[in-house]
C-alpha cells in the first residue's frame, strides 16, 4: 500500500469512527483515546494530523470533494445540471454520514465542501457558466452552496423520492442555471 493509500485509509477510519461515535455521543464527550481505539489508529497519529475533531471532518470532506471531482465526466466543460446530479449521487451514497453531521449541527462542513468544489470547477472553467453575471458575484457561491446542501439534506431526510438526475434538474431550474 502506497503512503497516500495508507493515509487515505487512516483518515477514512478515523472519520468513520467519529461519525459512529457522534450517533450516540456529543462531540465534547468523545475522548481522543476512545476515538483512536474505535478507529484503530494511534493517538500519535491523531495529534500529528489533526488539531480538532472538526479538522477530521474538514479533511474527509476535502477528500470527498476530490472523489466528487474524479466522478465528473471527462469531457471538458460539464453542464451545471450534470454537476448538481453528481452532487446528489454523492449525497445519496453518504446519506447516513450527512444526516449524522446535520443531526449534530455540523451541516456547515457540507456547505463548505460544496463551496470548495464549485469554486474549483468555476475557476478552472470546468463547468458551463450559465448566467456568468451571477457567478463570481459577492456571496453567490455561499448562496448556491447553502441552497443545494439544504435541498440535499431535505431530500435525504424525506427518503430520496426523486432521482439524483431529477434533483440536478430541479436545482438548475430553481437557481436559473439551466444551459
Amino acid at each position: 500500500m502506497s503512503p497516500q493509500e495508507l493515509s487515505r485509509k487512516k483518515l477514512l477510519a478515523i472519520f468513520q469512527a467519529l461519525i459512529r461515535l457522534l450517533e450516540d455521543h456529543r462531540m465534547s464527550d468523545i475522548s481522543v483515546a476512545v476515538l483512536c481505539r474505535e478507529a484503530g489508529v494511534s493517538r500519535t497519529y491523531y495529534y500529528h494530523h489533526f488539531q480538532s475533531y472538526a479538522d477530521i471532518i474538514y479533511q474527509e470532506n476535502i477528500m470527498s470533494v476530490v472523489q466528487y471531482m474524479r466522478q465528473l465526466p471527462d469531457q471538458g466543460i460539464i453542464t451545471t445540471t450534470t454537476m448538481f446530479t453528481r452532487y446528489f449521487e454523492l449525497a445519496a451514497k453518504s446519506r447516513d454520514t450527512q444526516l449524522t453531521l446535520v443531526k449534530v449541527g455540523l451541516e456547515s462542513s457540507l456547505i463548505h465542501s460544496f463551496e470548495s468544489a464549485f469554486e474549483y470547477l468555476v475557476k478552472n472553467d470546468l463547468v458551463v457558466k450559465a448566467h456568468p453575471s451571477r457567478i463570481g458575484k459577492k456571496y453567490w457561491t455561499e448562496f448556491l452552496a447553502g441552497a443545494v446542501v439544504n435541498m440535499a439534506v431535505r431530500w435525504l431526510q424525506t427518503g430520496m423520492g426523486e432521482t439524483p438526475a431529477q434533483m440536478g434538474r430541479f436545482v438548475s431550474n430553481f437557481v436559473g442555471l439551466t444551459e
